[in-house]
């Protein structure tokens, strides 16, 4: 049996949290506007991919491990900080570099490259760990069935698919990519500088 009154209130709880603007939301939407449809896609699968293993690991007690365990948690934070920082170096470095006219496809290497780099983003945000690891947690009742873990899973892997699938979709279009090739220095110069103060707010927290 599914315990949908807990699984609605997870919705909710993680839909909000999603569609918050974050490092997520800038990657998928440089790259929507930067690259190929089917590349932003893959980026945005990466970043489903993980917000479900997100979920899955709080299930199994994520919060309780970090709580057992504060150096790892402060570990992977610091070391999100400076892969959040390194994007942001990357795009402000990169701002003035000439772009290739967009192509119908992408080679499945670069697919891969996309979908690895949706993983990373949101493997290197702590608040993301911090979320499912309590606020998540909270709304999954004692002694939960496998079948509403299960599907309090597909659930947030969902919300994460669609939303920012949606953003990829959406944004990848002719003229999105040509009004952000007219903007290009101002919008990647910003979204740099953002990563660099989202990593260096992340490094700096308390928690």
């Amino acid at each position: 049996m599914i315990d949908f009154p807990a699984l609605f209130a997870a919705a909710l709880v993680c839909g909000a949290a999603i569609v918050s603007p974050g490092p997520n939301f800038v990657a998928v939407t440089h790259r929507a506007v930067a690259a190929t449809r089917a590349e932003a896609l893959a980026l945005a699968l990466g970043v489903a991919s993980v917000s479900a293993l997100w979920a899955t690991a709080a299930l199994f007690g994520l919060g309780l491990l970090f709580t057992l365990f504060p150096w790892l948690f402060w570990t992977v934070k610091l070391l999100g900080a400076a892969y959040l920082a390194w994007l942001g170096l990357r795009l402000l470095r990169g701002a003035g570099a000439p772009l290739p006219e967009d192509a119908a496809g992408a080679p499945r290497s670069t697919l891969a490259r996309a979908f690895r780099s949706g993983m990373l983003t949101n493997l290197s945000n702590p608040k993301a760990m911090a979320f499912y690891g309590s606020v998540f947690s909270a709304f999954v009742p004692a002694g939960a069935t496998l079948a509403t873990q299960l599907a309090l899973i597909a659930t947030v892997g969902s919300i994460a698919t669609l939303w920012y699938g949606g953003v990829a979709w959406f944004l990848a279009d002719a003229r999105a990519a040509r009004a952000y090739r007219r903007a290009r220095r101002p919008i990647e110069g910003g979204c740099g500088l953002l990563l660099i103060g989202l990593g260096l707010r992340q490094a700096f927290a308390r928690s």
